[in-house]
Order: structure tokens, then sequence, then C-alpha cells
């Protein structure tokens, strides 16, 4: 299971550069409009949105009495005969047939991701409390190193295999050939897979009982997760970018070369990793208000580091810049990932018997709003440069612009309080309150959820009541 897990996030973390290698093969290939290729896209990443439809059918529908296993082998293999076919020129010599394969590859990945979570939940529920941390977390590690991996060696393939004209571009085709290595052996993993038999039994009733499961655990959840969505989107605005500019600023100002990059890009996923780790040893038991406002003030001062570099403070101690730009954007990264894994391993946690996979797609998709913060940072970032007199041949308002947002990332402690005063191992501290209307009673009968059967409370359904 642990291998297993490992292998699957292993391959994730190097999943981005199927999608640049299909960008390339319809742009250098097959001349295709930038619209078009971004049609094809979006169209893919439908199955990431609908994951949790994935999961629905997963936990209600087994397969010869089980869950996740039979679904598994049939989706890498899949998953499989997609990237080879996308590998291949001659069997995907067109548009229409590429972007169906490009469609099977990404619902492959959507779906063994949400089949993998479930596993790593049933299996942390089986055993020792931490043990669902501990597994995500080496989930989690395993991403890391794997774009640690894949960033330069995809780097590596696409730069030496130079593109040819027509339909056949070496690097990209190679790249989806060699990721076909990663379904195979999920799929070959996924036999020593030891998952104990559902109880589930398909049917009307069944579904309706599992749908209201999945109702009440998530009436019992949202105001936690809404309350940490709200936080990262204001934490995202106030963060907000200003990449272009830095971008410019490191190759034309400074003459930092593509290859530096790349190498920052590639530490950065081993801070990634080193930010998994640091949580689960250190902060797993720590409370969401002090691990959230202690690293956005830490995040707030490492952004100095980018104002040093413009004001050229370090020339004067002797310091060269590449040093000081590697240093921020590791850094900044290895925080930025131990935000996120406090949310991560609390979904694991209450996550209710039965619909595992469903329910975690349910809350990492709610959790997924929080990109909107992104978004509208995007926007801010447009209007500050603005504000700054930032243009391609001025720069000189880029200085000004890191300080403010220094100020407006530090200051997301003010509304901290959005943030629950509980942890991630302890999301929640009070079970279901034992209903008293006949109506509800009738209901959680219906459903199983008699709030006597310790199964249930141990599985997840509980009411959250933290202190505010």
């Amino acid at each position: 299971m642990v291998v297993l897990a490992g292998y699957s996030y292993l391959a994730q973390g190097g999943g981005w550069y199927i999608d640049l290698a299909f960008q390339w093969i319809c742009s250098y290939g097959f001349k295709l409009k930038r619209s078009d290729i971004q049609s094809v896209l979006n169209i893919g990443k439908l199955p990431l949105t609908l994951k949790f439809v994935i999961g629905l059918i997963s936990d209600n529908l087994p397969i010869m009495g089980y869950n996740v296993k039979p679904y598994m082998l049939f989706i890498t293999a899949l998953g499989f005969v997609a990237l080879i076919m996308m590998g291949i020129p001659a069997l995907t010599g067109n548009f229409t047939t590429l972007s169906a394969a490009y469609f099977v590859m990404q619902f492959y990945r959507s779906s063994v991701d949400c089949l993998t979570d479930a596993l790593v939940i049933k299996k942390g529920r089986n055993d020792e409390l931490d043990s669902a941390s501990a597994l995500q977390s080496i989930s989690w590690f395993m991403f890391g190193i794997g774009g640690s991996i894949f960033t330069p060696l995809a780097t590596y393939i696409y730069v030496n295999l130079n593109a040819e004209s027509g339909i056949n571009l070496p690097g990209a085709r190679f790249y989806n050939l060699l990721m076909a290595i990663f379904p195979f052996g999920i799929f070959a993993l996924s036999f020593f897979v030891k998952e104990e038999k559902s109880e589930i039994r398909p049917g009307f009733k069944v579904l309706g009982q599992q749908l209201t499961r999945l109702v009440i655990a998530f009436s019992s959840h949202i105001f936690l997760v809404l309350r940490l969505v709200a936080w990262f989107i204001l934490a995202g605005a106030a963060r907000f970018s200003i990449t272009i500019p830095r971008i410019e600023f490191l190759f034309i100002d400074l003459k930092i070369s593509a290859d530096v990059q790349t190498w920052i890009s590639a530490v950065s996923y081993l801070a990634f990793s080193a930010g998994v780790l640091l949580y689960y040893r250190f902060f797993r038991h720590t409370s969401f208000r002090y691990i959230y406002g202690v690293s956005q003030v830490v995040l707030g001062i490492f952004g100095l580091l980018d104002y040093v570099v413009v004001r050229r403070w370090n020339v004067t101690l002797g310091i060269p810049d590449a040093p000081i730009i590697f240093v921020s954007g590791v850094l900044v990264d290895g925080i930025e990932r131990l935000q996120t894994m406090p949310f991560l391993i609390m979904a694991g946690q209450v996550c209710p018997p039965n619909i595992e996979a469903t329910y975690f797609s349910v809350l990492m998709s709610l959790m997924s709003l929080s990109n909107y913060g992104f978004t509208i940072g995007q926007w801010i970032g447009v209007k500050v440069q603005k504000a700054h007199g930032i243009t391609d041949d001025n720069l000189d308002g880029y200085g000004p612009a890191i300080l403010l947002r220094v100020a407006t990332t530090c200051a997301c402690v003010l509304w901290i309080w959005l943030i629950p005063d509980t942890n991630a191992m302890n999301p929640t501290n009070a079970e279901f309150i034992k209903p008293t209307h006949p109506t509800l009673k009738a209901i959680f009968k219906w459903a199983d959820l008699d709030s006597d059967d310790e199964a249930n409370v141990e599985g997840g359904i509980k009411a959250v009541e933290v202190t505010v």
C-alpha cells in the first residue's frame, strides 16, 4: 500500500509535463491556433473537476466485492494505452486521435488520484490514527521528489531532442512514452494491494443511504472548510502576483540563465517535500492558527530577499545574485507546502466509512475554491504594476511593489480569526448531537447513521465544535 501510494504520487510530480508535451505537439506539430489548443486543455480538465463522480461510482458500485482494486486495474490499463498512443506518431497522426488519447490520459490521472486517496484513508482508519497522516505525508513527499526529478529531465528532453517538422516531435513524444511506465507500474502493484471486501450491495436504497451519509457529513464540516477557504482566498489576494516584472528583472537585468531557473524549480520541489516532512514531524498536532499565522509572516519576511537584490545591497556585501534568488524561491515553496498540509491531513481524518473516495474528492473540490485568491491576486498585481509605472522598459517601481506585497502578506494575521482554533489530527471534538425529532430519527436510521454506532463516530461522522 505504501509503495503504491508513493509510486502514484511520484507519477503526479511529472504529470504537468505531459500537458506541456501535448501543447508542443499541437502547436509545433499540427500548427494549431492557441485558442484551439486551450479548448482541448479545458475539456481535458473535466475529469479533474468531476473526481467526486468517479469516487461516487467506486464507493457504491463494487466489482466482485471490491471498491478500488478492479477500478484501479481497468483505469491504469487505459492510461498506459493512452500514453503509448500519445508517444507514437503513427497512432496519433491527427488532432482528433491525439485529443482523444489526451482526454483518456487525464481520466486516468484524476481517477488514480481519487482511488489512491481512498486506499490511503481506509488503510489509516484500520491502523493507528497517525497512520493516515503518515501515509498522506509519504504520498505528498513523493510528489515533491517526482517534481524534482522530472523538471530537469523534461527540460533536458525537450531542449536536446529538437523538434522536427510535422507531427514527429521526438522530445514530446518520448516523454509520453517515458511516463507510460507509471500506469504500468501502478497496474502491477495493484495486484498486491490488500483491500477488505465491501459490504455495499448496489441498489437505489443503498445509493440513497450513501448520499444521505455524504450530505450529513458535509454539513458537519462545511463551516470549518469554508473558513479555511475564505482565509486562503484573502491570503492569495494579499500576496498579489508580480511574476512578470520579476522574470524580466531576473532574465534581462540580472542575466540569470534559464538553466539556473530550471534548477531553482527542481530544488523547489525538494523544498516541497521538506515542507511535508517538517509538518508531519513537528506540526501535525499544532493549531491551524499558529501554523498559518507564523508561516504567513515568514513568507512576507522572505519576500524582502527580492528587495535586497533589487536594491543591489547584496552586491555591496559581495554576495552574488543567484544564491539569494535560489534560497528565496526554494524557501517560499517549502513554506507554501507547509500551509497546505493541515487541510490535506484533516480531510483524510474526517472522511466517513464507505464513502472515502467521494467525500475526499468533494472536500478537495471545495478547497480548490481557494485558487480564486490567486486569480484575484493576479488582477491586483496588474493594478499595482500600473500604479507603480512598471512596464517592459521601466522596472523602477518594482522595488516599492515588493515592499507593498510584503506588507499585505504580513497583514493576513489581522484576519487569522477566520482560521478555526483546532488542528488536523483532531479537527472535530464532538459527536453528532442525537436527533430528537421523529423525522430526523427516521433519516438517521434509514441512512444507517444511528448516533450509538461507534463505527460511524470513529469514521469521522462528527459535528464540528471548535473554539472561535
